[in-house]
């Protein structure tokens, strides 16, 4: 009804534009929070007038599609409670609703306000939200062959819990007490994946149920999983390595009634931080399908409900779902809601009504979904699926529930919730409640419950006596076994090279390009007076194209590049048309994808991770915007990249590109933090770079490519050298015969005497000692620019210093003295330098002092210091 019929004459409200009105009035009507309180009295005065036509079909149409809307607002999806946890506005609201004796009001009220709660409001398409209701109104009653499945899972899973509480009394497992429903929920989304054509799920999970949802879903062994949890070593291969705790592994299965492959990825405590490197994983693995078969792999993310509202890497995600670089075909998450975090009740944990807050911002189905009324838990579940399956994007259910126990075992969450745990102990599990409605309905027989209880028990006490005996294997789960280290990779023919070239520098005739990146284009064909870093890096790419490699880039402005130097894509001034000249690359094997990402670095790194477990043939790139800015990803870094060999087995070969340098412009645009990650080094997890040459980064990228042996490369790039006219190099050193120097040695010339004095170093300053040595005509110091940092290239450091035994050594670097590499450096230099036969061993420091922060932001001062390090390393 519009409002402007029913205006009494004379009223204030008529002197406003009737279509303003109109919206309020709508909005108001949908939700009277959502408009100002001075509206209240004057809509209540519309709804007296219009209250005649309630009975009519058009006030029914309105009532159902405030049911629609916001009838999730009154569902009962606290299992808790079993009342709506609405405000007194909704309550009033639906109140007014419920007082309607209509037939498809009151069909719409068992629908929208029962144990499922549904949010479609926040979609911005009209039409995705009428699929919504329509699959909501149309659904079927659930067979009841799906009814017993699901029971039998929830016993299942009711029964594991309890032998482990009692076979482990005091050991924390995060068990699924108060969320059983949870198997049920997991069972049916993958069997429902199966029906879609789905081949393969990837799955991120957080602690909570996990060793349930193996065990009781994924089919892991029982006796394997009791044996590990007990302590047993979980790897066939490397026994020496640390691994991880029992709910912190990963697991590779078949599930036997479906055929579908199942990855759960293996992720540490840090809450939500698997999140997006099971999105890269899928992403990864659709990229080897062809296009038309890319949605036979779906990702799966669980999480819990403090994690999902707090931690801002899920928002992230979330904006990773549509970008065509990153997008899957859409999501399943399921949020465990324990309606308690820790020990930190909701109120204190959030501002939004539900944890699934940040959903809204992506147009996701959300699902509310009592956690102790299972059928309901059945249609949460194909709802999510099906709406994923249609339209390609994310979709969650809110599996409202409640922890039985503590955060674990061992916690007593009666200390500081003891009125909710009262509630809890006197509440009858969701498989008594279950059983009971089943038994009512004559779907379930009186026996069948002790017989299947039965014979789980005789599973779980038999897996249990084999547990004593189990050994590891190599079947399923197990780390990956490496092949030995490739000698280092040599270059590329120089024909090869010059077409490699030729094509980076042509422009095609249909693209029409901005002058002044017209001659930058055409420079790149120009070698005369040597190649400099981008073309240095677009020739790696493109020889690695031509031999089969796929390649993936990205990161925050990286086909421009951040500096303006890469210029992959030329975009036509008249249209926007793009053209990445090594898309079309005529020789080109494999695939190139340069891609901007959104302003993120937790998520974003953490997606090229997963992309580089689920394609380990490619070379899989992330570039931050300055290095420092790694520090946003830090828990990527630490808890997978550096560490996930180790405790899991996961072998990548991901390389990161972390711009670093000093040269007066802050401290975030200078330091990529050398002395973090020559920190978490160690056995030979990671390889560290520094090249100052476009051929040596050349050979770098190339041999990183095609080494079998598969570890993350951390490369500290210039920002400096990309258009330092030093720091260029001749096409011969790109060519074959020609390959990774992890050591630059520059000696004088001519040389006058014995070598004096060794300056070490890495980077850029490198170029600023040989100035200074050509500046004072020093014949007696030679500068050994470390190229590589770990694993440190001893021989080749022992071969040199075994020709300079009187010299003195110096390392000199322009970072603060507390970082860069001289503290990791020092001893080992000195180890070497002792054992190579130098009568002067230790090493002497050339740099700035230490420093809270890395780096200064005033120019002038920035070059007065850095000249008089410079100095210093010349001087006694």
């Amino acid at each position: 009804m519009s409002i402007s019929r029913s205006m009494p004459a004379g009223s204030a409200i008529q002197a406003a534009a009737v279509p303003f009105l109109e919206d309020i009035y709508q909005r108001y009507r949908s939700d009277p929070a959502s408009v100002h309180a001075s509206w209240n009295h004057v809509f209540q005065l519309v709804d007296e007038l219009v209250g005649t036509d309630e009975a009519s079909g058009q006030g029914a149409s309105r009532h159902v599609e405030r049911l629609r809307r916001s009838g999730h607002r009154s569902a009962a999806i606290d299992p808790l409670t079993n009342a709506p946890s609405a405000t007194p506005a909704d309550a009033a609201q639906h109140g007014r609703i419920a007082a309607v004796d209509m037939p498809c009001v009151a069909a719409a009220k068992a629908v929208y306000c029962g144990s499922l709660g549904i949010e479609s409001a926040h979609m911005e398409s009209d039409e995705i939200a009428e699929w919504i209701w329509h699959a909501v109104e149309s659904a079927g009653p659930v067979d009841p062959a799906t009814l017993l499945r699901a029971y039998e899972k929830l016993l299942r899973a009711d029964q594991f819990e309890r032998f482990l509480a009692r076979k482990f009394p005091g050991k924390k497992r995060f068990g699924a007490e108060g969320a059983e429903a949870l198997i049920p929920l997991m069972d049916r989304l993958l069997r429902n994946a199966a029906d879609d054509g789905v081949d393969a799920v990837i799955i991120g999970t957080m602690h909570r149920g996990r060793l349930n949802l193996m065990a009781n879903v994924l089919g892991k062994p029982l006796d394997a999983l009791f044996a590990q949890f007990k302590g047993a070593f979980p790897f066939a291969q490397r026994q020496e390595s640390c691994a991880d705790v029992a709910y912190h592994l990963g697991l590779e299965a078949t599930l036997q009634d479906t055929g579908l492959r199942v990855t759960m990825l293996p992720n540490p405590s840090h809450l939500e931080a698997v999140n997006t490197v099971v999105l890269g994983h899928v992403r990864a693995r659709q990229d080897l399908l062809a296009a038309a078969h890319r949605n036979k792999v779906l990702g799966i993310v669980l999480h819990t409900d403090a994690a999902a509202a707090g931690q801002g890497v899920v928002a992230e995600m979330l904006q990773l779902g549509m970008p065509p670089g990153f997008c899957t075909g859409g999501t399943l998450h399921v949020v465990v809601n324990n309606q308690l975090g820790f020990t930190t009740e909701p109120d204190e944990a959030r501002s939004s009504r539900y944890c699934t807050g940040a959903w809204k911002a992506v147009d996701s189905l959300i699902v509310h979904a009592n956690g102790d009324d299972v059928e309901a838990v059945i249609r949460a579940a194909d709802l999510a699926s099906g709406f994923r399956a249609a339209h390609g994007r994310d979709a969650v259910v809110d599996l409202v529930c409640y922890r039985r126990n503590g955060h674990n075992e061992i916690d007593e969450p009666r200390y500081t919730q003891p009125r909710l745990y009262q509630r809890i102990d006197a509440r009858p599990t969701a498989l008594q409640q279950y059983e009971k409605k089943l038994l009512a309905g004559g779907i379930l027989s009186t026996s069948e419950p002790q017989a299947l209880a039965n014979t789980y028990q005789r599973e779980l006490d038999a897996a249990y006596a084999r547990a004593a005996t189990w050994r590891p294997s190599c079947v399923g789960g197990q780390p990956e076994t490496q092949q030995a280290a490739r000698a280092d990779i040599p270059g590329v023919a120089g024909n090869d090279l010059r077409a490699f070239l030729g094509h980076l520098a042509a422009v095609p005739a249909n693209i029409a390009i901005e002058s002044k990146l017209a001659r930058l284009v055409r420079q790149r064909g120009e070698t005369a007076k040597g190649v400099v870093w981008a073309v240095g890096e677009a020739l790696a790419f493109a020889s690695l194209l031509a031999e089969g490699i796929p390649i993936r880039l990205s990161g925050q402005d990286v086909v421009r590049g951040a500096f303006s130097h890469r210029h992959f894509a030329l975009t036509d001034v008249r249209n926007g048309t793009r053209h990445v000249s090594l898309q079309h690359l005529p020789a080109a094997q494999g695939t190139f994808h340069v891609i901007n990402s959104p302003l993120s670095e937790y998520a974003v790194l953490g997606y090229e991770y997963g992309y580089s477990l689920g394609n380990g043939k490619a070379l899989t790139i992330w570039e931050a915007q300055f290095g420092d800015f790694a520090n946003g990803a830090q828990i990527m870094i630490d808890q997978f990249i550096a560490s996930g060999e180790e405790k899991w087995g996961q072998c990548s070969s991901l390389v990161m590109l972390l711009p670093h340098g000093l040269e007066g412009q802050g401290p975030e645009h200078s330091s990529a933090r050398i002395e973090r990650f020559l920190q978490l080094a160690a056995q030979e997890n990671l390889r560290i770079a520094i090249p100052t040459t476009p051929a040596n980064y050349f050979h770098l990228l190339r041999r990183q490519a095609h080494d079998p042996v598969r570890k993350p490369l951390v490369v500290f790039a210039p920002k400096t050298l990309l258009r330092l006219p030093a720091a260029v190099s001749a096409l011969p050193d790109f060519a074959s015969g020609t390959s990774f120097r992890p050591l630059h040695i520059s000696l004088p010339e001519p040389q006058q005497r014995g070598i004096e004095r060794v300056l070490f170093c890495c980077g850029k300053l490198a170029y600023e000692l040989e100035r200074e040595r050509q500046n004072r005509n020093d014949r007696c110091t030679a500068i050994v620019r470390l190229e590589q940092l770990y694993p440190l290239p001893a021989a080749e450091l022992s071969a040199f210093l075994r020709t300079v035994p009187d010299a003195a050594l110096i390392w000199v670097q322009e970072e603060p003295e507390n970082m860069g590499a001289w503290h990791w450096l020092d001893r080992r230099l000195e180890a070497l330098a002792r054992a190579s036969g130098v009568r002067q061993a230790s090493v002497g420091y050339r740099g700035r002092p230490e420093s809270a922060s890395p780096a200064g932001s005033f120019h002038e001062r920035h070059s007065t210091h850095q000249a008089a390090i410079v100095a210093s390393a010349f001087d006694q």
